[in-house]
């Protein structure tokens, strides 16, 4: 008989436990047992838990709430989680490691940021919305290293993290994400440096989380491969077969050297302070005086947080032969030079707030928090021929508030909304929430949640305003967006099972268009997504499986595949009791569909009605390990190329992914 296993989910929307990585006698070497020492969702959590050697938790980006975290320490998938098409069940991009991307599934997609060009790096990113926060009673650090390729094509990721406690209520931490991939194609090389310092203070009466994050990150644009035949059928076009460099590019130059470039860097500062007013208490404990211990009970704070972002983009060419000629002539400029686009952002925020918080009484049931906030944004972008103007400015206030319950064993719920008020995003609102409990169903106690959200937003200001050499357009009369969802989970932990569903309504959509330029949709468009998550186990054998349905009202403007999969078979099994070993294969696949291409002058995803690209398994064989803090694999990627044919293994048309080749990777804890 089948038996379930262990199902990990990614919604953003589900309750997290708290959980911290195990010491060297603790780690089970079954993950079910790692799941069954977890803390259920149930557990009261009100702050932090400073009996823990290792204590995690993220936080709320515009108040600073405390939402209880987990690391990522579980063996099962480390060989998928290190590769770009880990990061979504299907994910579309040029191919190699660090470039831009966008995952297939409608509602894995952020809404468009006011500075487009970062938002699809969005998954490589440190932000203080993401970022694990750390209470640490001992040393932490962790190195993670990924390698692939030749040495012409290498590609290689280097990730660290320390944190250190000074007290039990000072903490700092350090991160770092280098990536420096070569490509196995022409002119795609990705090079990152992405680092961040972050720290926290908890007391009783004083909250503090500090987060600054500066980014450096540049890739090289071939504009996608000349001929998809190259890797369907070369010999129609060839007398044999090419070396993948050897394919030529859209922006190839005669001599080979890649001569176009994106590059942005910039930074983030964050910074979130709570000042708790309360009243002490007794309790039942005595220190060793025989005095009563008192404990401080919070009943309401004040909340600051300060936020400034600046990043500069540039897009840039040494040779404009070959592009020039790919945008059929094109140049806004009339200059006839190589593109040398640029434009920069800042944006800052302050926040003022004052909560109530949850569980000082029998009455106060919930944490109940308003706030204020106004944001200044500035633009500087490539100056028009006539009016020589090259910068713009936006200012906005809002005014909003949360509600949750993040405790208790029957319900929990979150709901969340800001209106704007004054400035350039007058009348805009964001309202979210969602709700979660636990029924008697099927001789089961099932985990049901549902959520919801209402969106009216407007334009961000390069949807409406662009300057570049190829791409041109000024003060489009664009509508707020609307967007209406709603959604529901449910989840069996016996056997194992999580089914979800998610339904939302556009109005007013703004997409890139065939030509990559942006436009709008005034009609409404409905998109359905149902995703099933199942893991099975039969002995050492271990299947997982997740599978998402998804259809668009309007394929011709949200286009998106029928059906994405991932599935994941190995074997598991001990060597002298110490050593996990994990051998399988998995693949990722989606069904055929006109899938949107990369555009790289604008790093946005356009349309396109020309070719499809799909119904294609990318096949990987890899050995997974774990021993004591220590987890590593080897991997053989793209394996289905060697009995799939044609073989058709591209993300995007004009983009196919890597070739077959051998991975590596290593990720060890230090705890002292």
């Amino acid at each position: 008989m089948l038996e379930a296993q262990e199902v990990k989910h990614s919604d953003p929307l589900q309750l997290e436990p708290v959980d911290s990585i195990k010491t060297k006698e603790q780690i089970p070497q079954d993950e079910n047992e790692i799941e069954k020492s977890r803390s259920s969702m149930y557990t009261a959590v009100n702050d932090i838990d400073t009996t823990r050697r290792i204590s995690y938790w993220r936080i709320t980006k515009r108040t600073g709430e405390i939402i209880p975290g987990n690391p990522d320490t579980l063996l099962t998938d480390f060989v998928n989680r290190l590769h770009a098409d880990g990061m979504s069940v299907s994910m579309a991009y040029p191919g190699n490691l660090g470039l831009p991307m966008e995952s297939r599934i409608y509602f894995d997609r952020q809404d468009r940021s006011n500075f487009m060009f970062a938002d699809h790096y969005y998954n490589y990113a440190f932000t203080p919305e993401k970022h694990h926060f750390i209470n640490t009673k001992i040393p932490y650090s962790n190195f993670t290293y990924h390698s692939a390729g030749s040495r012409e094509t290498k590609e290689e990721r280097l990730l660290g993290a320390l944190s250190i406690n000074f007290g039990k209520k000072l903490n700092f931490g350090f991160n770092v994400d280098y990536l420096y991939a070569r490509g196995f194609y022409m002119s795609q090389a990705a090079k990152r440096l992405d680092w961040n310092f972050y720290g926290s203070y908890i007391s009783d009466r004083h909250r503090l989380h500090l987060f600054i994050n500066p980014t450096d990150y540049s890739n090289g644009e071939n504009g996608g491969i000349s001929n998809d035949l190259y890797i369907t059928d070369p010999l129609s076009i060839t007398n044999e077969k090419l070396q993948s460099r050897q394919i030529p590019v859209n922006y190839q130059r005669a001599d080979g050297v890649q001569h176009t470039w994106n590059h942005q860097k910039g930074g983030e500062y964050y910074l979130n302070y709570h000042y708790n007013l309360g009243f002490e208490k007794d309790t039942d404990k005595k220190n060793e005086d025989g005095e009563v211990i008192k404990q401080f009970i919070p009943v309401s704070s004040i909340i600051y947080t300060f936020n400034y972002i600046n990043k500069k983009r540039r897009f840039n060419a040494t040779d404009s032969t070959t592009i020039d000629a790919f945008y059929n002539g094109r140049d806004a400029w009339g200059t006839g030079i190589a593109p040398n686009d640029s434009t920069s952002y800042m944006e800052m925020h302050n926040t003022l707030g004052l909560s109530m918080r949850e569980g000082f009484s029998q009455w106060a049931q919930f944490d109940l928090t308003a706030f204020l906030s106004f944001e200044r944004r500035n633009y500087t972008f490539m100056p028009d021929m006539i009016t020589q103007k090259g910068h713009d400015s936006q200012n906005a206030i809002y005014i909003g508030g949360e509600i949750a319950k993040r405790t208790g064993k029957i319900l929990r719920y979150e709901a969340y909304g800001r209106f704007g008020i004054v400035g350039d995003n007058l009348g805009d609102i964001d309202i979210s929430g969602k709700i979660e409990t636990r029924i008697p169903l099927f001789k089961d106690t099932a985990s049901v949640s549902g959520r919801a959200s209402i969106k009216n937003l407007s334009p961000t200001f390069y949807e409406k305003n662009f300057h570049s050499k190829y791409f041109w357009w000024d003060n489009m009369d664009f509508s707020k967006v609307n967007k209406i969802r709603f959604g529901g989970t449910i989840d069996f932990p016996q056997t194992k099972t999580n089914v979800s569903v998610d339904v939302e309504n556009i109005t007013n959509y703004i997409y890139f268009d065939e030509a990559g330029y942006v436009r709008q949709e005034p009609g409404s468009i409905q998109v359905l997504a149902v995703t099933l998550a199942q893991n099975l186990r039969l002995g050492i054998l271990h299947w997982d499986n997740q599978l998402v349905y998804q259809t668009s009202s309007n394929q011709d403007i949200i286009p998106l595949p029928d059906l994405s999969a991932y599935s994941n078979l190995y074997l598991q099994f001990l060597v002298a009791k110490v050593l996990t070993i994990q051998l399988g294969g998995n693949a990722h696949y989606f069904s055929k569909y006109y899938s949107p291409i990369y555009e790289p002058t604008t790093q946005q995803f356009r349309l396109q009605k020309n070719t499809q690209v799909g119904n294609y398994p990318i096949i990987s064989g890899y050995v997974n390990c774990h021993l004591k803090y220590t987890r590593f694999f080897i991997e053989f990627y793209n394996l289905s190329a060697s009995f799939i044919d044609p073989p058709e293994y591209f993300s995007m048309p004009s983009y196919p992914l890597n070739p077959q080749m051998f991975k590596f990777g290593l990720s060890w804890d230090f705890h002292n």
